[in-house]
C-alpha cells in the first residue's frame, strides 16, 4: 500500500473531491447562518454521507470530512461548543463509512481546519484569546479521529494563519497548506481573499508576506484554494517564489453569495478541466480538486482528461 508522500515523491497526480459543504447545500440542505454547513452531518447525515460517496465514485482519492467550520469558537455561535468532540467525530466517522462503501482503490481522508468565524460575525477571520487552544483542540480530535492528513484552509491572515498551521503540524499528522487570495482592484496585485460586497472586517496584511511567513513553518504541499478561478494562476505565481514543495490548487467553480447564500455556476466541468491543465504545466500542480461549486461531475472530468502524471 503506498502513501500519499510516495506518490507524490512519484510525480503522480492527486485528485481530491469538490466543494463538500456546496454539494450538501445543492442537495437541499439548508445552511446556519452562524456556522454554515457545520452541523450538516448531524442533520443530515444520508445527505453528507452521499455526498462522500459520490465524490469517489468520481475518482476522488482524498475525501475531506466535514469540519470545515466546526471548530469550538464557530459551534460556541449556536451553543454547541461542548459538543466539539462529537461533532468532529461524527464527521470522520461518515468520511470513513464513505469509503468504506465506495472506494475500490486507495482513499485518504482528510481532516480541515479553516481559518473562518462565526459567518455572522464582524470578522471574517477567527480572532481571540482562545485561538490557539481551540486550533490545537481541533487538531488533536481530528487526528484521534482517525484522519489520514490534515487540511488547513483560507490562510488569509499572519497570526491566524500561523496558529493553524502549528497546531496541525503538532499532530505529526501530513498538512496540505490551502491559501485564499483574490485579485486586487487595479487587477495587478495579489492580495488576501475577502467577501465582496458584504459589511464585514477583511482580513489585512499583504498576501506575499503572509505566504513567506507561513510557508518557512513546514507542510507537505500547499497552494491556492477558495479562491476564483481566473484569480488561483496570479496567486500560484506569487506563492512559488517562497513555496518549493508539492503544490496544490482547488479553486471555486461557483460563487456563494451572501446574505442568503445564492449559489451560481461560473465554470463547467469541462472549461475546469482545460484550465487544471494548464496549472499542472505551468506551475507544476500535483494535487487538484474543487472547492465551492464543484461537484462529483467535475471530478470525473478531472480524472478522465488529466495526467497522471506532472510532465518530466
Amino acid at each position: 500500500m503506498s502513501t500519499l508522500s510516495d506518490r507524490l515523491k512519484n510525480k503522480e497526480i492527486i485528485l481530491l473531491d469538490g466543494g463538500v459543504s456546496t454539494e450538501i447545500q445543492q442537495r437541499g440542505v439548508s445552511m446556519d447562518d452562524d456556522v454554515w454547513s457545520g452541523i450538516a452531518h448531524r442533520t443530515h447525515p444520508e445527505i453528507t454521507l452521499q455526498v462522500h460517496e459520490d465524490y469517489i465514485r468520481a475518482g476522488a482519492q482524498v475525501i475531506t470530512a466535514n469540519t470545515f467550520s466546526t471548530a469550538r469558537h464557530v459551534l460556541e455561535s449556536i451553543d454547541l461548543g461542548d459538543q466539539v468532540r462529537s461533532i468532529n467525530e461524527d464527521a470522520v466517522q461518515l468520511a470513513r463509512k464513505a469509503r468504506d462503501n465506495a472506494a475500490d482503490d486507495e482513499v485518504w481522508i482528510a481532516g480541515s481546519i479553516s481559518s473562518m468565524a462565526p459567518f455572522n460575525n464582524e470578522e471574517e477571520v477567527a480572532v481571540g484569546e482562545s485561538l490557539e487552544s481551540n486550533y490545537r483542540e481541533m487538531a488533536e480530535i481530528l487526528a484521534e479521529s482517525g484522519v489520514d492528513l490534515l487540511i488547513v484552509e483560507m490562510m488569509r491572515e499572519r497570526v491566524n494563519s500561523i496558529l493553524i498551521i502549528e497546531a496541525a503540524l503538532s499532530t505529526g499528522l501530513p498538512v496540505w497548506i490551502g491559501y485564499s487570495a483574490m485579485m486586487a482592484d487595479d487587477g495587478k496585485s495579489v492580495i488576501n481573499w475577502r467577501w465582496k460586497n458584504v459589511k464585514s472586517k477583511p482580513p489585512t496584511g499583504d498576501f506575499e508576506e503572509l505566504v513567506k511567513a507561513t510557508s518557512q513553518l513546514g507542510g507537505d504541499a500547499a497552494g491556492i484554494m477558495h479562491s476564483q478561478v481566473r484569480d488561483t494562476e496570479p496567486a500560484l505565481e506569487v506563492m512559488s517564489r517562497h513555496w518549493h514543495g508539492p503544490k496544490l490548487a482547488y479553486a471555486e467553480t461557483g460563487a456563494l453569495e451572501k446574505p442568503d447564500w445564492n449559489f451560481k455556476e461560473i465554470c463547467t466541468p469541462e472549461k475546469y478541466s482545460e484550465v487544471v491543465k494548464g496549472w499542472i504545466s505551468r506551475h507544476g500542480v500535483q494535487i487538484v480538486g474543487g472547492c465551492c461549486g464543484t461537484g462529483p461531475e467535475h471530478i470525473r472530468i478531472l480524472k478522465e482528461q488529466l495526467p497522471k502524471h506532472l510532465p518530466s
